[in-house]
């Protein structure tokens, strides 16, 4: 086995922390793109709700990182998010038939449009945890699909 000067080994090592002090500079955010599966019409809009955390998912907007709605222009189009930081998130959708921006429901509290959540979990009784509908956001570029669900209506 070759030994190697400590001239050389002191070298390796202050090449590689450097290395490392420089990875940290970079930009470690991701693009997220989710593409939408189910739409049964192009009428309203699609809102969106971005988590980072349980607080608030799924459905209070005001706690979330990022929430708005969109035209819609087709029924299969791929839905940008936009660029975020490396993590784990959740993403909360619905189908604004009406343009109201709320989700509408009937007397028994059961949605009369359409939904779907990040990691597509069962919905049968009640929405989703943060940890059910989590996925992770990481590289240049992140890609999820989302299955819309109708119970009712629309």
């Amino acid at each position: 086995m070759k030994k190697f000067p400590l001239s050389v080994l002191a070298l390796i090592f202050l090449t590689n922390l450097l290395c490392l002090q420089s990875a940290k500079g970079i930009d470690s955010s991701s693009n997220l793109t989710v593409n939408i599966a189910g739409l049964k019409s192009q009428k309203g809009k699609i809102c969106f709700s971005l988590f980072d955390s349980n607080k608030g998912f799924p459905g209070d907007k005001k706690k979330a990182l990022e929430a708005k709605c969109v035209k819609i222009k087709d029924t299969s189009v791929p839905f940008n998010l936009g660029s975020v930081k490396a993590g784990s998130y959740a993403v909360a959708m619905f189908h604004d038939v009406n343009d109201d921006g709320t989700l509408n429901r009937n007397v028994l509290g059961i949605p009369t449009e359409g939904f779907g959540f990040s990691g597509n979990p069962r919905v049968i009784t009640g929405p989703p945890k943060f940890n059910e509908s989590a996925v992770i956001v990481a590289g240049r570029n992140t890609n999820i699909d989302i299955q819309f669900q109708y119970f009712l209506g629309h």
